[in-house]
């Protein structure tokens, strides 16, 4: 929901361009696809904190470097708001964001996203944040065999031409 505005405003702009409805925008995020919730929950917990400790060392973003640094705006923002924000800040951020569960609830969320969005492109990472390879396979395989084929049954919308202003 805090992405929509700016998702509108892509399709705004999109439309008013190229005289055509955008094309879907794609989600890219972290997926865990479990027998249980309280696996996907406790593998969500672990890794989703390991892959923000390795973005945060990684990119420095507790630091305010960047805010000096031309060209460099967009990682300034972002530094701004983890330090805002803290650790444990992102942590819970992400984890209200990220798909986990079992498949039932990996579709409610896909189904909830959208609602929101419309049609979209659905990218997901099962490997992330140090999860055991064997874990990822698991739950890559699972949502394979259990989400994918009800997500290629969703009709996906036409894209309409659309009126460009003069």
């Amino acid at each position: 929901p805090a992405r929509l505005p700016g998702i509108e405003r892509y399709r705004a702009l999109y439309a008013q361009y190229n005289g055509l409805a955008a094309p879907p925008v794609v989600t890219a995020d972290q997926c865990i696809c479990a027998p249980t919730s309280a696996e996907a929950n406790e593998l969500a917990e672990r890794h989703m904190a390991c892959f923000v400790d390795s973005n945060l060392e990684h990119y420095e973003l507790m630091s305010t470097h960047f805010s000096g640094a031309k060209g460099y705006d967009a990682y300034a923002k972002k530094s701004e708001l983890a330090r805002t924000a803290g650790r444990d800040g992102l942590v819970n951020a992400l984890l209200q964001v990220a798909v986990r569960g079992t498949p039932d609830q990996v579709l409610r969320a896909y189904q909830e996203r959208r609602e929101l969005l419309g049609d979209y492109e659905l990218n997901s990472s099962f490997r992330f944040g140090g999860i055991p390879l064997a874990k990822a396979e698991a739950s890559m395989r699972l949502f394979a065999k259990e989400v994918l084929p009800v997500l290629k049954q969703w009709k996906v919308g036409a894209r309409d031409s659309v009126g460009v202003p003069a």
